[in-house]
């Protein structure tokens, strides 16, 4: 029996716990030592399963070969059943089990209709609680977002971002991109967000991404598209990444170019979305709502649900980086917010079809609403960050009046990292 780790999943381990995420199904699953020892065991290439077991034996002495395998496939069939992994006879088999995303099923957005994990073995139902928990004391970044670029090529009226920077700004080289992505990896990133600026007015972003994959991360890139070229596709494609995002205003072409203040935008915008539907690479469209477009904006959400391609409305604007508040004007008023909300609930088929239909299969899965009101409302400075092309880095993209170091001026890690727990 062969097994090998899922083209779509991917793992980390530390001597406390190890964890896996599906970015097809959107499940993950942490566990305690042991099942970071199984979990270590499996990797991208194809093992013959006692192989596996022999090398465990080596870990645990005095245990019988037969008693070790069959808790080890005990374990496997239980992420082979939630398409952690894949198990055949033979490498062809595996290659044939071993999903890609594709538009030409009925919910591309997810391969599973909850996020509920019925397993035989002990895992915690909410992996954001265990890290909540476990990361008090041991900060850890896993999520890192790399403005890669400080350039725009559209000046939309509600940006936090500053025309003055996109006017006068540059590129981080390639170079220093790598070693950022080469020290991320090491401290045991797992999630990284390409974005800008504008992410595709890097040149070398193909190049980034290629490296990104060769460094085992989860790819997501942020962008209005207007800039995507045939050839970046293909690259895209081979790189299985996880998500591109890109803003989509409103199905009327004149209020999507009247925020983006470009001519053309939203005609280019939208046949970008639809090339990268038609090649099965991941898309989601976001929103942002404002005075321009709260109205007719659920156009955009049933454009998306013809595309079966996710989309999601924020009615958040934040003020500029530089403290201007000039952009605020577009931000809906507190009435109009409550409007929009009623919409929302209305118009958004998978949150009333999917997630008001859901009900905890067991009393342990209960919301725990003191627990819940001890943990931090987003996961700023918790477990991710943001670097810009200039190497400053913040604990978020919106947070740029508040600099914890940079990444040209300090060898290692800004943030750090020495306090971190390695993984591998």
């Amino acid at each position: 029996m062969l097994i090998k780790q899922s083209k779509n999943a991917f793992i980390r381990t530390t001597q406390r716990y190890g964890y896996i995420v599906n970015q097809l199904t959107r499940h993950d699953r942490t566990y305690d030592e042991y099942g970071a020892d199984l979990l270590r065991s499996i990797s991208r290439e194809p093992q013959d399963v006692d192989d596996i077991v022999n090398k465990l034996l080596e870990i645990y002495e005095g245990v019988s070969f037969d008693e070790l395998k069959a808790d080890f496939m005990d374990f496997a069939n239980s992420l082979a059943r939630d398409k952690f992994v894949v198990m055949g006879d033979t490498e062809d088999v595996l290659e044939q089990k071993d999903d890609d995303f594709t538009y030409a099923i009925d919910n591309p957005k997810t391969l599973v209709d909850n996020y509920y994990q019925e397993t035989e073995e002990k895992v915690g139902q909410n992996t954001q609680d265990f890290f909540y928990e476990e990361l008090q004391g041991r900060p850890l970044i896993s999520t890192l977002q790399f403005e890669l670029s400080s350039r725009c090529n559209e000046r939309c009226i509600h940006c936090y971002i500053p025309n003055d920077k996109k006017n006068h700004g540059f590129d981080m080289p390639l170079e220093k991109v790598k070693s950022v992505i080469d020290e991320f990896s090491a401290m045991g990133g797992i999630n990284v967000t390409l974005s800008g600026g504008e992410a595709f007015l890097h040149k070398d972003l193909m190049t980034i991404v290629k490296y990104c994959r060769e460094k085992d991360l989860k790819i997501s890139i942020l962008s209005n598209l207007i800039s995507l070229k045939d050839e970046h596709i293909k690259v895209l494609k081979e790189a299985n990444i996880s998500l591109i995002q890109v803003s989509l205003y409103s199905m009327d072409p004149a209020v999507h170019d009247f925020i983006t203040t470009i001519p053309g935008s939203w005609k280019r915008t939208k046949g970008a979305i639809e090339k990268l539907v038609a090649e099965d690479i991941p898309v989601q469209i976001s929103c942002p709502l404002m005075k321009a477009n709260k109205v007719g904006y659920d156009k955009v959400l049933e454009y998306a649900r013809s595309l079966k391609i996710k989309a999601q409305t924020d009615y958040i604007i934040m003020a500029r980086s530089d403290l201007d508040t000039g952009n605020l004007a577009n931000r809906l008023s507190i009435e109009e917010t409550a409007d929009v909300l009623r919409d929302i609930i209305n118009n958004d088929i998978d949150y009333r079809e999917q997630t008001l239909t859901q009900v905890p299969p067991s009393e342990e899965m209960v919301l725990d609403f003191e627990k819940f009101k001890q943990q931090p409302v987003c996961s700023v400075g918790y477990d991710n960050c943001c670097i810009t092309a200039n190497g400053d880095v913040y604990p978020c993209a919106g947070w740029q009046d508040y600099i914890l170091g940079n990444v040209y001026k300090q060898l290692g890690c800004p943030v750090r990292c020495t306090k971190f727990s390695s993984l591998s």
